[in-house]
């Protein structure tokens, strides 16, 4: 119940026209985390203790589904993006740029901003005042639509879990005036142990239980904060074993053929391979080579023109004049590494071990909300939604798919 003398006070005020002093609105925060390759089943398979009560506690979209192709890089670009990749360019973890006429690989050119089309969420933030720090994440060392993040760091493939723990909660207790609102973090070694042991591997497990004491460490001491901190944990991919699936070398099928050997580029992974012309390359070479690769069963090649819409993988020309794809079959050509264990890259309609899964918490999100499956190009605007940021650029994801995630 009021005091009363506090009702009488209300009524005074409101009598004379004037109303109580308002309290400044708490800037929001928000921390983006991605842990590589971690499958939207991790919780029950492997059953890391501060992810599954987070995931508990939290909204959660149980399944949500990457871009294809499901690959590293392509989808981290699309999680802070909100496009996907025909739309923002990043069409593999390595690829061959006409444009740039160049390689874009890890460590070497994504380091050039030139590749990166749309406008991350680091770049939406500054662009309209505020900080935004990033501890490894892709394109994030690169000048894209003008910005950079004002905290960023390099990456290194090993580095003491402790010491990105440190610097997110440095960050978060930074003075108002130099705190970044946003702030993006990134794990890979649950990836690197689905590759070399398989998803359901006990090393696979060891590698998610580390990260997982990391981020409840990191948890407990943002809670301590004197502010509020939403948090999403999500990821670019899931995994799946393909230790059985049969090998299919590109160059075997072209071994008889070494006059379109020649002529073409191939680029790619397991799941996707890019073909591009060379110079004396005509359109009825591309269309046999294409009818060479079509002969086998569970691989389809297609020309760029006649990709299938259900892939959405054809409107830039960093994607092949064409490629193949399969769903069942491991991609390989002459001198390759034998292949691992787990992979990805694949559909994930045809193999939905490539879903991942979205969990988060804090003020912004509604406790115990579910969503069954989305995509993740609609994450974008619900990050800029939260951050009360102006998307005024044309983007695929859309925000009332996650908007159920929101508390009201």
């Amino acid at each position: 119940m009021r005091p009363i003398f506090a009702l009488f006070a209300a009524m005074a005020l409101s009598a004379c026209g004037t109303q109580p002093p308002s309290q400044p609105e708490e800037k929001a925060h928000l921390l983006l985390i991605s842990i590589d390759g971690y499958r939207y089943d991790y919780n029950e398979l492997h059953q890391p203790p501060a992810l599954s009560a987070f995931a508990e506690q939290g909204a959660m979209v149980e399944k949500l589904a990457p871009a294809f192709p499901t690959l590293t890089f392509p989808n981290h670009v699309t999680l802070v993006t909100g496009l996907l990749p025909e739309n923002h360019g990043i069409v593999g973890n390595s690829f061959y740029s006409p444009d740039m006429q160049d390689v874009y690989r890890a460590g070497k050119t994504d380091m050039d901003g030139r590749y990166y089309g749309g406008v991350p969420l680091w770049s939406l933030a500054e662009s309209q005042g505020m900080t935004a720090a990033t501890y490894f994440w892709v394109g994030s060392e690169a000048e894209i639509a003008g910005y950079r993040p004002s905290y960023w760091k390099p990456f290194e493939y090993i580095e003491d879990f402790q010491l990105r723990v440190d610097q997110v909660v440095e960050w978060f207790s930074m003075p108002e005036d130099e705190r970044p609102q946003v702030v993006n973090l990134y794990f890979h070694e649950v990836d690197s142990a689905g590759h070399r042991f398989g998803p359901d591997a006990p090393e696979t497990r060891d590698a998610l239980h580390k990260v997982d004491a990391a981020l409840g460490q990191l948890m407990a001491r943002l809670d301590a904060l004197p502010h509020d901190i939403n948090v999403i944990i999500t990821s670019d991919h899931g995994m799946a074993n393909v230790e059985q699936d049969p090998r299919y070398n590109t160059d075997d099928v072209l071994r008889d053929h070494p006059e379109l050997k020649e002529k073409f580029m191939m680029r790619g992974t397991a799941a996707v391979n890019h073909i591009h012309k060379m110079d004396g390359a005509t359109e009825a070479d591309l269309d046999q080579i294409v009818a060479l690769f079509n002969a086998t069963e569970g691989v389809e090649a297609y020309k760029r023109a006649d990709v299938p819409l259900r892939l959405r993988f054809k409107g830039h020309n960093a994607v092949g004049d064409a490629i193949i794809v399969t769903n069942d079959h491991y991609l390989t050509y002459d001198g390759a590494r034998p292949g691992p264990i787990g992979m990805h890259g694949y559909e994930t309609a045809a193999v939905p071990e490539m879903n991942t899964l979205l969990m988060a918490k804090g003020p912004a999100f509604e406790t115990g909300a579910r969503i069954e499956a989305a995509d993740n190009i609609h994450l974008y605007p619900l990050m800029a939604e939260i951050l009360g940021l102006t998307i005024e650029h044309e983007i695929d994801g859309e925000f009332e798919v996650l908007a159920p995630l929101l508390a009201e």
